[in-house]
């Protein structure tokens, strides 16, 4: 079993009430850490696909591929997104 850490987060009340509704007779603590779990995971997975997309075209034609990262990296030096 994991060890767990209190953290103590201030949410909007109306996302709060939502929370408590979900919960019901599960603790709102439980529904929060399975949320955060379910978003991480995802956040995760979408990287890894990038990751492997980015290799894919970076075998594909390496040229274009330096291009473009260097094209992101500059919009990313300038604060742009």
């Amino acid at each position: 079993m994991s060890v767990k850490e209190r953290i103590t987060v201030t949410i909007d009340s109306e996302i709060a009430t939502q929370i408590k509704e979900l919960a019901g007779q599960q603790s709102t603590s439980s529904v929060v850490e399975r949320a955060l779990r379910e978003m991480l995971t995802r956040q995760h997975d979408a990287r890894t696909r990038l990751r492997a997309m980015a290799a894919a075209h970076e075998r594909r034609d390496p040229e274009a591929h330096a291009r473009l990262r260097a094209h992101v990296r500059r919009r990313l030096d300038l604060g742009e997104e």
